[in-house]
């Protein structure tokens, strides 16, 4: 435990490396049917913040992963503009002489934004199984040390250091 305290960022990375790819063994024989799991990251990430600030510090990351960082209307930007430049991109395709699309193929279209959703917060597989850990628990330690700028190609530093 006292190693974890006094490198948190060492524990962090061993630990999500080593829970996010131990499924590879039983993968390899066929009694698993996946060979990582993206959750190893938030798993970690949630451990080492139970054992640094106890449930204070857990609680505080949970927080932010419901944190609204931009208006709203940003967010509905992100989330529409693929669509409106997937129905662009099929309008200027028709106007150039490709047929139209019938509609069966546009009703697909609910049902893949249904799973675009899922993944969205399916802790499985989405970003909640990763961003908690790379964003939430490593990358303000990496910039408490370290600026934005330290990290461009061709400046190498060590983690370790």
């Amino acid at each position: 435990m006292t190693f974890m305290k006094r490198h948190p960022l060492i524990t962090f990375f061993v630990l999500a490396y080593a829970l996010s790819w131990w499924p590879w063994l039983l993968y390899t024989v066929h009694l698993f049917p996946f060979p990582l799991l993206a959750t190893g990251p938030a798993l970690a990430a949630l451990l080492m913040t139970e054992i640094i600030g106890g449930w204070a510090g857990t609680k505080a990351l949970l927080l932010r992963l419901v944190q609204w960082r931009a208006r709203p209307r940003w967010y509905a930007v992100v989330l529409l503009l693929p669509v409106v430049i997937w129905g662009a991109a099929v309008m200027l395709n028709v106007l150039l002489g490709a047929p139209a699309p019938a509609v069966a193929q546009l009703v697909g279209w609910p049902s893949l934004a249904l799973g675009f959703l899922l993944y969205l917060v399916n802790p499985l597989q989405g970003p909640l199984g990763e961003e908690p850990g790379w964003r939430g628990f490593a990358l303000p330690r990496l910039q408490s040390k370290w600026s934005a700028l330290v990290g461009k190609p061709g400046t190498p530093k060590t983690l370790l250091a």
